[in-house]
């Protein structure tokens, strides 16, 4: 399994998405001028009254693609935490996503042609101008995105100190975030499970999940219960019981396992 880029995750990333794609068609049939789809966005010309048919047929598409694009990113962004998204299930809604915005302009070119062929044949045409097109700027963008993110991963030191503050703000602890095992709370206070020199260890101090998840999150930890934060380095699988509880196993003295809740397995399962 590929993991999924945690950038895709976020709102604003797939902002990009979605205003890219419609954008970069726009750009090409305008400046470069493929001629598979400047092909298409002649439909219509000799049968409709229109005075110039190829730069309305351009307007239309456009608002189409993007209206297609927000239609499939906003989702992809609401469920991230339901999805289980890898990297392979996220071409496929890529490839989707293509599909659709196809099947609409399609849709509204054998409109334009009146009679000039069917849906079908028209759907066709799209995904051998359009869909040619499109492909480049999904490419583009999700390269750029894992480049980045492998960037951060391999400049950032593994071995970069956490430090935690108690709730008057008060630093109490420093360690590895490389030896950090998990966090639990425990009522008004968080026990930080590290090891040290192989041993497993606590430190307990005043303070909330909620505050110090934030910190976790920049050192690639990720939330897997209302009670407890995970490294993922040190996830070795995921299991369920005979309860249906889902658990994961740290290979660490704790035998039952970290509870891994449904709002969370989605997160955990894809930094695995």
């Amino acid at each position: 399994m590929k993991k999924y880029p945690k950038a895709l995750s976020r709102f604003f990333p797939n902002l990009v998405f979605a205003l890219a794609i419609p954008a970069f068609f726009l750009v090409s049939v305008l400046l470069y001028e493929p001629e598979a789809l400047c092909q298409l966005m002649r439909a219509g010309e000799g049968v409709s009254s229109l005075e110039n048919v190829f730069i309305f047929n351009v307007i239309i598409s456009f608002t189409i693609i993007l209206g297609c694009m927000i239609l499939t990113r906003l989702p992809l962004w609401l469920m991230r935490k339901t999805l289980n998204m890898d990297l392979y299930k996220y071409t496929l809604w890529c490839l989707g996503e293509i599909l659709i915005c196809c099947a609409f302009v399609g849709m509204y070119l054998a409109l334009m042609a009146k009679g000039g062929g069917s849906w079908f044949s028209w759907f066709g045409r799209c995904i051998s101008g359009l869909g040619a097109v499109a492909i480049y700027p999904y490419l583009i963008l999700t390269l750029l995105i894992l480049a980045t993110e492998n960037f951060n991963a391999e400049s950032g030191e593994e071995s970069a100190r956490l430090k935690f503050y108690d709730s008057r703000h008060q630093l109490k602890f420093i360690t590895e975030a490389s030896s950090v095992l998990y966090i639990e709370s425990n009522e008004n206070y968080i026990v930080i499970h590290y090891l040290e020199n192989g041993i497993e260890k606590r430190f307990q101090l005043r303070n909330s999940m909620k505050n110090i998840e934030p910190l976790c999150e920049k050192a690639g930890f990720a939330r897997a219960h209302r009670c407890f934060i995970v490294n993922p380095r040190y996830v070795k699988s995921i299991r369920k019981d005979e309860s249906g509880t889902n658990f994961a196993d740290l290979g660490c003295d704790r035998e039952e396992g970290i509870p891994v809740s449904k709002k969370y397995y989605g997160n955990i399962a894809a930094m695995l």
